[in-house]
């Protein structure tokens, strides 16, 4: 059983994922390869970028991912199902359980029809109809063990603020997990 899957590779799930695989989690990602962010060959507004594509983002993102010993497989999620010691993960080509649950897929949520609680969303491109209900600190307010992020969890798709949401849930997360505020400082 892994600590924590998440459910979507764009920026904000691979940044949960880094996260949790940083802090020494059994961490495994599912993705489509579909990532919205594959559509932006110049990225400006990141620190420490001039311009980066997302492409490059992404590479990036799973080789971190590696570094810190997670796992990434591409395979659709296709249902979810809350067990006794967490979730049965479901996808078009095997099973997998989990603790944990990051949902950071945009476009179809309904892996989480039965299991967390939906807000709307707004109208516009790139927008999501729905987004998971959560609190402030990610965390779905249906079920405690699933936290959202990116487009599963808001409207604002800025690839900063996919980045930021994906860090936040992962260290609330975390913070669950370990019962005290989770902190990760680079020396």
């Amino acid at each position: 059983m892994k600590t924590v899957i998440v459910i979507g590779g764009g920026i904000a799930g691979l940044q949960a994922g880094v996260f949790t695989a940083k802090a020494g989690e059994e961490t495994l990602v599912l993705d489509t390869g579909e990532s919205l962010v594959l559509n932006t060959s110049n990225i400006q507004n990141l620190i420490g970028h001039d311009s980066v594509s997302g492409s490059e983002l992404l590479k990036k993102g799973k080789d971190k991912l590696d570094d810190f010993g997670g796992e990434i497989k591409e395979e659709k999620v296709e249902e979810l199902e809350e067990t006794d010691g967490g979730f049965k993960v479901i996808t078009e080509d095997d099973e997998y359980e989990a603790e944990y649950i990051v949902a950071a897929s945009a476009g179809d949520l309904t892996y989480l029809e039965d299991l967390v609680e939906f807000e709307d969303g707004v109208e516009g491109p790139y927008m999501m109809d729905r987004h998971v209900k959560t609190d402030q600190h990610n965390q779905s307010t249906e079920n405690e063990k699933i936290f959202a992020a990116g487009l599963a969890n808001t409207w604002e798709y800025q690839t900063s603020v996919a980045i930021g949401d994906g860090a936040q849930a992962a260290v609330n997360l975390l913070t669950d997990l370990r019962g005290e505020p989770f902190e990760d400082h680079d020396t």
